[in-house]
């Protein structure tokens, strides 16, 4: 009977529970760890894993059947360690079946890892919803993953991870793994989760600083707040990378007024009962200033024109972080590289170098390398997968063969943003520069976002409900209007704007509008052509062929010619526009100053309008400025006429005439360092006249103020204004006013800046009344008003909103000769909030 000579080696390749085992099995004379032995392999067989290819697994493994092997040797260490490598299997084992003289049959035997069936929350568990649907894009166990112990400890790790960023810091993650009694070999993950309560940073304490107050100092760190009321737009969460950067920004608050050598001594971070305290401490050191500042390789400007637009001098304290900003991109173009990039020389580069520090004053040599002027060569455009090349190229400042101007693709940006058909978040302005020609290219990539609206809406006018539909396509292609293939689903890409609306409450008011613009009349300059037509009636329902019917037929047309301006500056544009306007009333009473007959209203429109706002859907900086003058002739100025008490009220309105004018004013001024929260304040003033106080004043175009702009019929050419915490229409006239002044101001935070969804949350204080004439007009005689409210602005609907706002002025009929519309809302002359819904961007405004 044969000896059997059994070997194992155990191999522990990781850190689990699995292991690799060999046993060789052999006759007499088999090799032993002091004596190896040489064999040959025979065939080579395959246990386990039957859902692989045994000859890959082999292949794998090294092993080849005809090779001479040494037993033991490393040869089957190394096959078990190519196996394991795989990372599939949970157990490796090499065996020999049998030995035929000096050939060897050995057998690998594997045990694959058990696969992720799925995973679960444990029902104790409470896990929001709205966290399960985030935590399945933060771990990643899809079905069929094989399970590792590194794979359950990442997953742990990183729910832990989600919920400290939540400020939950010490939850409690278990993982249990249940086997799936439906698929061998595959387990669920079963997990379970305990948050604790959250745990907020509580103090932040300075100690040694003399020069700087607490308060400061804790500003200055951006992401290691504390946990107060006055902290709500920043989370008080503690992470360590957040707070090692912040410590450097409270060392950067002392080198601005001269202490470049405070340093941190010491500091500690560690819990108490209300969350994590940390105490810094902090070592001063003395003030420095500023030395002398020379130049060194400037060509292009003088040493005394550096001086100034760096605007640092001798004496002055040092503050090196003001010195990078005026040599390196200030915001303002205030700064040495601007000065130079603006001019061409893409290639410039400056260097201060400390020459000595004497007597607490640090001396700087700013060494210069103008580098040769750029000129454009080409431009790239990227993204405007809808937009064509010509509509983008056209607004672009920057164009081929002239000097790089960094100034003119900041322009560009805000030009193309003015669009409306790229999302201003996402714009990319990539320098290609080519220093052995001295040219560069500049690669432009934008995003495009739906442009074109949908508006349906309800309102509620002359006591009845109205319904809207309208159609707005901002990017519209009228020459493709009959080219196939061009309607997906409408001809678009050239930059017109095609504008469809229509309203309705049934039989007894219908009203319909169609306005089209073409930016770039001719294609060669910005100069726009808009031709608009209308017509509206509104009746008590018979058929105006009835003896019935009472009402009043509206039609109109105009057309308008608006150009950019390059004097002032190229922040100007100006529109000319004419108007005729067609009015016929039957038996039409409470409106009109007459019931029966016809008028005819023929006006010029100018606007002028300085616009430097960054973009039209969430502006963060600039402001616009808008004078409006609108008038029709002075036919009594050549009627020959003295006297108009014999003309019946028909007859004195068959030419309106007027002139009317109006001036707005906003701002937008972002108030922290990543430009989110805007400070936006606005006023208006508006005065309509007249040309003979004989003939009075008309009854079209005048002012009707209060509430949130959306109610009323605008028959006769009226502005309703809205004003939030009041009535509709109920701080003017009943008849509306001539004379018109509001002032708001806006504090706004967006919620989301996706252009899919621009959301953002307000705080408003508003103030404004109306009067009859200058007489008794009283810029101090204002309504006031103030609240909160939200928007949301949507690519198919366009701006929709929802405020809520008190008035604070009672409305006392008696004493203004007010009638307010909507009194039941004071009670013995106090005043109570109300909801107001606003719709588009300018509805309501001024």
């Amino acid at each position: 009977m044969k000896k059997i000579l059994h070997i194992c080696l155990l191999l522990l390749l990781c850190t689990s529970s699995s292991y690799a085992q060999i046993s060789i099995g052999g006759g007499d004379g088999d090799g032993t760890y002091l004596s190896p032995k040489e064999y040959e392999l025979g065939p080579i067989s395959v246990e386990g894993a039957p859902e692989y290819d045994q000859n890959a697994l082999i292949m794998i493994s090294g092993l080849k059947s005809g090779d001479k092997v040494m037993v033991p040797g490393e040869i089957w260490t190394r096959a078990i360690r190519n196996l394991w490598d795989q990372k599939i299997f949970s157990n490796v084992e090499i065996y020999i079946k049998k030995v035929v003289g000096d050939v060897i049959f050995p057998v690998i035997k594997v045990q694959t890892r058990p696969r992720v069936a799925g995973y679960y929350y444990e029902p104790i568990t409470c896990v929001k919803k709205s966290d399960a649907n985030k935590l399945k894009d933060v771990f990643d166990l899809y079905r069929g993953k094989y399970i590792t112990e590194s794979l359950v400890e990442t997953t742990k790790k990183q729910i832990k991870d989600f919920y400290a960023d939540k400020g939950y810091l010490d939850a409690k993650v278990t993982i249990k793994l249940v086997d799936d009694t439906l698929t061998a070999n595959s387990q669920y993950f079963e997990i379970t989760v305990i948050k604790g309560r959250k745990v907020t940073i509580n103090k932040i304490n300075f100690y040694g600083n003399e020069s700087i107050k607490p308060m400061k100092l804790r500003k200055s760190m951006k992401d290691t707040k504390i946990n107060n009321l006055w902290n709500i737009f920043n989370k008080s969460r503690f992470y360590r990378s957040n707070y090692e950067s912040d410590k450097v920004s409270v060392i950067d608050k002392f080198n601005e007024i001269g202490l470049r050598d405070a340093k941190i001594t010491k500091d500690s971070v560690y819990r108490n009962k209300k969350g994590i305290v940390i105490d810094i401490h902090i070592e001063e050191g003395e003030k420095y200033y500023f030395g002398d500042i020379t130049w060194v390789g400037n060509a292009r400007y003088t040493d005394g024109f550096l001086d100034t637009v760096l605007g640092i001098k001798n004496g002055d304290i040092y503050n090196k972080a003001l010195l990078e900003q005026r040599l390196f991109m200030s915001q303002d173009g205030r700064d040495i590289t601007s000065l130079y990039m603006d001019f061409g020389y893409l290639f410039f580069q400056v260097e201060p170098v400390e020459i000595k520090v004497e007597d607490k004053k640090i001396y700087y040599e700013m060494r210069i390398n103008e580098g040769k002027q750029a000129r454009i060569r080409n431009i790239i455009i990227k993204g405007n997968t809808k937009t064509n090349d010509h509509v983008v190229l056209r607004e672009i400042r920057t164009k081929p063969g002239d000097l790089f101007n960094r100034n003119d693709i900041i322009r560009t940006q805000r030009e193309l943003a003015q669009l409306g058909f790229f999302d201003p978040e996402q714009f990319n302005v990539n320098p290609i520069p080519n220093p052995a020609n001295g040219t560069v290219d500049i690669e432009y990539t934008v995003v495009e976002k739906s442009s074109d609206q949908i508006e349906l809406s309800g309102g509620w006018g002359g006591g009845r409900l109205i319904g809207t539909l309208g159609l707005s396509f901002n990017n519209f292609s009228l020459k493709n209007m009959f080219k196939k293939g061009a309607w997906s689903p409408l001809p678009s890409g050239d930059g017109q704007k095609l504008s469809i609306r229509g309203q309705t409450n049934g039989k007894f008011f219908q009203s319909y509008n169609f306005s089209f613009t073409e930016p770039w009349l001719g294609g060669k300059k910005p100069n726009s052509l808009t031709v608009s037509l209308f017509h509206s009636r509104n009746g008590n329902g018979e058929r105006q062929s009835s003896s019935n019917y009472q009402g009043v037929g509206i039609t109109g047309v105009a057309i308008g010619l608006g150009k950019r301006l390059k004097w002032p500056d190229d922040y100007f544009s100006d529109y000319w526009e004419l108007n005729y306007q067609y009015y016929d009333l039957n038996n039409y009473s409470g409106v009109f100053a007459f019931n029966n007959g016809y008028s005819n209203n023929i006006s010029l429109k100018y606007v002028i309008t300085r616009s430097s706002i960054d973009q039209p859907i969430y502006p963060r900086s600039g402001s616009r400025f808008v004078f409006t003058a609108k008038a029709t002739l002075p036919y009594s100025l050549f009627d020959g006429r003295d006297s108009y008490g014999d003309l019946s009220s028909q007859e004195l309105n068959k030419y309106a005439e007027y002139y009317k004018l109006k001036f707005t004013a906003e701002w937008f001024l972002p108030l922290t360092a990543d430009r989110k929260l805007v400070l936006y304040p606005k006023f208006g003033f508006g005065f309509l006249g007249f040309y003979n106080k004989e003939k009075g004043l008309t009854s079209f175009e005048r002012f009707y103020f209060g509430g949130s702009g959306l109610t009323g019929f605008q028959l006769d050419g009226r502005e309703i204004i809205a004003m939030r915490g009041y009535g509709d229409q109920s701080i003017s006239s009943p008849l509306g006013d001539p004379i018109i002044a509001k002032l708001s101001v806006e504090l706004r935070y967006p919620i989301s800046l996706n252009p899919q969804a621009t959301i953002y949350l307000l705080a408003f204080a508003e103030a404004g009344n109306t009067w009859r004439s200058f007489k008794n007009f009283s810029p101090f005689d204002l309504k006031y008003s103030a609240g909160v409210g939200a928007r949301i602005f949507l690519p198919m609907f366009g701006l929709l909103g929802v405020d809520y706002g008190f008035g604070f002025t009672p409305l006392d009929p008696h004493s203004s000769g007010y009638v307010p519309m909507n009194t039941e809302i004071y009670n013995n002359g106090g005043w109570r909030g109300q909801f107001h819904f606003t719709i588009g961007m300018n509805l309501g405004e001024l």
